[in-house]
């Protein structure tokens, strides 16, 4: 199985740039190994993040589980680099995870 994200924060692959003050929501989806896309309604998400990366809207505690996440970087955080991870588990037991690695720029 593989993962691959989608979302508006410039991802290039493993990497992704989060400009300060333009909130984006970054999705995750498996393929299997038929590189058939796996139904959302067939698995579970776990995703992790640095307490220091802001969530969107601002204040918002964002589920850890869901499909996507959104983040809102802000000018202190400028130059730093945050790993965004998460694991996809299907209901048949398949499991796999990435890794995003997201530089905030301004």
């Amino acid at each position: 199985m593989k993962i691959q994200f989608i979302g508006g924060a410039g991802i290039d692959g493993d990497t992704a740039e989060l400009v300060v003050g333009r909130p984006v929501m970054i999705s995750a989806f498996a393929t299997d190994d038929k590189d058939q896309p796996v139904q959302p309604s067939d698995s579970t998400y776990a995703w992790t993040w640095p307490d220091w990366l802001p969530t969107y809207p601002d204040g918002y505690k964002w589920p850890t589980d869901a499909q996507q996440t959104q983040f809102n970087a802000t000018d202190d955080l400028v130059g730093k680099k945050a790993k965004v991870g998460v694991t996809i588990t299907t209901q048949d037991g398949q499991k796999a995870s990435k890794t995003l690695e997201c530089t905030i720029v301004k």
